[in-house]
């Protein structure tokens, strides 16, 4: 991934009425007007560090801690496929990812 791809996918990402609402229930982010959503998306795509994106097969994954937020993105249509929030599980005192 470099800097014009992660660019170019924030300004041309695109979603379907059900994948806005999708979105909206996984990021727990239901009172964002549509404009809101896709702001926020953008957001989190362009703030999302270089080495947090991994491309894997037909699919981009966006890794954002500070957002709390994984999007997978389909590298052909650059359709936001799904969005997660970051599930952290303490075990042993310690915070990890998964």
């Amino acid at each position: 991934m470099n800097n014009y791809l992660q660019i170019t996918i924030s300004d041309n990402f695109r979603n379907t009425e059900l994948g806005i609402f999708r979105i909206k229930r996984n990021l727990q982010l239901p009172d964002l007007t549509v404009a809101e959503l896709e702001a926020f998306l953008k957001n989190v795509l362009l703030s999302t560090p270089l080495d947090k994106i991994e491309t894997r097969g037909k699919n981009h994954y966006f890794t954002n801690d500070n957002h709390n937020a994984v999007l997978t993105i389909n590298s052909g249509s650059l359709t936001i496929i799904t969005a997660k929030k970051i599930i952290t599980k303490e075990i042993n005192g310690n915070s990890n990812l998964q």
